[in-house]
């Protein structure tokens, strides 16, 4: 009786101690995912470094910096609910996944210190935004493990549409040149009688005054938010990495092509109705009509890049599964013969 009874309370003490132990690591990587947060919070969202006059946090600085003109950054505001929504989307997943603590988690934490230091001693704003990504992903690698750090890392990597690349407004005078050529031959081949030089086009007439294609004009704002569309509809939609390449690779011509038909109309409105409308009215608003053309342009490609593609795997399917049918039909009918 007694030995039978010495094994059960040796394995009764052996899961009160795994209970505790689990219960003490659990309490204990709160406690120090609760200071990581803590001290993240406190050096990027509340210690005044950057700014013209040292008075922005990092993240007053890129809350700033995307709403200001020269950066036509506008998107940059709304890529933390995009951020959100993809990790919310992916709640399932991260929940079932298996946790471990990954050690190497912890040099993507130190890399992103590194990057905060350096911000700090340059005042590079960009460079702290930019660690980011870099402590977050390490925070959750060594704490929850790798397969459940792997669903962070796109949504992660989306912060950087956030960030204003520098000398932006220098590299825009390529899009304006491209822009105002584009807008000449289409406007000359609807019948307007204009001339281009450089990054103006006017009426040869002058029956109105030049249209001068500035950096906003130059399509660089619609250009990057559309390959920030694109990164998101194509992560959502396509399960194959050339998929999404794809995708995001066709937005750039597909953000050309809509804003220089955004000039084109202008120079139209210009040449056969009101010259001042068009300078005016109609090019602060024309942006919001011409915009939607790149995204219903992405969506057709992600159509034809999934169901376009799955059509065509089903017709070699069933031209297989045809001959398949026929060579068995043959063979039976041989077989008759024989018979």
């Amino acid at each position: 009786m007694a030995s039978n009874s010495e094994p059960h309370v040796d394995s009764t003490n052996k899961n009160e101690f795994k209970t505790l132990n689990s219960d003490g690591l659990n309490w204990l990587s709160i406690l120090l995912l609760t200071t990581i947060i803590g001290t993240f919070g406190y050096f990027y969202c509340i210690i005044p470094i950057f700014g013209n006059f040292r008075e922005q946090s990092v993240v007053e600085w890129m809350w700033a910096v995307c709403g200001k003109k020269e950066y036509d950054y506008g998107h940059g505001r709304f890529v933390p609910l995009v951020i959100l929504f993809l990790i919310f989307r992916s709640r399932k997943q991260i929940a079932q996944c298996e946790r471990s603590s990954e050690w190497w988690g912890l040099a993507f934490l130190f890399l992103g210190m590194v990057f905060y230091v350096v911000s700090v001693r340059t005042i590079q704003a960009r460079i702290a935004a930019g660690s980011i990504p870099f402590i977050i992903y390490g925070l959750i690698a060594f704490i929850y493990g790798r397969k459940t750090a792997k669903y962070f890392i796109f949504p992660l990597a989306l912060l950087y549409f956030a960030i204003p690349l520098p000398g932006l407004t220098q590299a825009t005078n390529g899009l304006q040149i491209l822009a105002t050529k584009i807008a000449y031959h289409l406007s000359t081949l609807f019948g307007a009688d204009v001339t281009a030089a450089g990054t103006e086009i006017q009426s040869t007439n002058e029956n109105w005054d030049a249209l001068k294609i500035a950096e906003g004009c130059s399509g660089v704002r619609s250009l990057i938010a559309l390959v920030f569309v694109a990164s998101v509809y194509g992560y959502i939609t396509q399960n194959k990495i050339w998929k999404f390449v794809i995708m995001v690779m066709s937005s750039l011509p597909l953000a050309i092509i809509a804003n220089s038909i955004r000039v084109t109309t202008i120079v139209l409105i210009a040449e056969f109705w009101d010259a001042e409308f068009a300078a005016r009215t109609y090019h602060n608003f024309s942006g919001f009509l011409f915009f939607p053309l790149g995204i219903i342009g992405i969506i057709l490609i992600g159509f034809l890049l999934n169901s376009g593609w799955k059509s065509k795997q089903k017709v070699i399917s069933r031209q297989l599964v045809s001959g398949k049918e026929s060579k068995g039909k043959d063979t039976e009918k041989i077989k008759g013969d024989d018979t």
